[in-house]
């Protein structure tokens, strides 16, 4: 049994995410429903939980700022959100997990295995220091990810990440050294993410980070030649966005 607590001030959200959690089964023990972050914080204290539902939005503390307060982590985060792309973003980049309000109960059930997975590693801080870093950071590149592989978890700064290619059911990461990052994840995963933070997707099969885009050629679509020399072809519907993003 999983020792799990809601911290949520939305009354309906929180209504419905006890309901959802109670029908889900016999893996989560729902030890305390919590209204707002201060009363929330003392049952993390009180409780000792394995894994938390917190809600992002909430008044005088977001989410985030009660995280900053308990650290260090000894436990899982499943975030709750109404539509913020920022903090999705940022999620995303540490490897973490959210869900979106109204929440799915499909949704959650795979929220709720990931965060199992994530509780067999026992090691929960990196992440999440992770994702408070990113949050601090005013420049997109300055930002790190963190790419699970298959022995580990990589932490790539962005600036160090020259273009992501799509391999079927998994992506292929290039660094400004010429080491390699296969990550079990498609490109789409990777898409909203790393295009807010000033990468490109010029192909189905391509995201670039601009910032190490050399030159444009044009034609049909053109082609982009990268800081490693690299020379890739842009997709001809991507070909105009492209071209406004780079005229920048």
């Amino acid at each position: 049994m999983i020792r799990t607590i809601i911290i949520e001030d939305e009354p309906i959200s929180r209504d419905l995410l006890t309901l959802m959690l109670k029908r889900h089964g016999q893996d989560i023990e729902l030890i305390d429903i919590c209204a707002n972050p201060g009363v929330g914080m003392e049952s993390i204290f009180r409780n000792n939980p394995e894994l938390i539902f917190l809600d992002i939005q909430m008044p005088k503390m977001s989410g985030f700022d009660m995280l900053n307060k308990l650290k260090p982590f000894n436990f899982e985060v499943i975030f709750t959100t109404a539509f913020d792309q920022y903090a999705m973003n940022a999620i995303k980049m540490s490897a973490l997990d959210y869900l979106l309000k109204p929440i799915e109960q499909e949704e959650l059930t795979a929220a709720i295995q990931k965060a199992k997975e994530r509780l067999k590693q026992k090691d929960p801080q990196l992440n999440y220091e992770l994702l408070l870093s990113n949050l601090s950071q005013r420049s997109p590149l300055d930002k790190t990810i963190a790419l699970s592989t298959s022995d580990g978890i990589s932490l790539v700064k962005l600036i160090n990440i020259i273009r992501v290619e799509a391999l079927g059911r998994y992506s292929k990461f290039y660094l400004i050294n010429n080491e390699i990052i296969l990550v079990s994840r498609t490109l789409g995963d990777f898409e909203d993410s790393l295009s807010t933070n000033h990468f490109f997707r010029i192909h189905d099969s391509y995201l670039v980070n601009l910032h190490h885009v050399k030159k444009y050629a044009k034609g049909d679509g053109g082609t982009v030649i990268l800081s490693d020399n690299t020379e890739l072809d842009v997709a001809r519907r991507r070909k105009d966005a492209f071209i406004k993003l780079i005229s920048k």
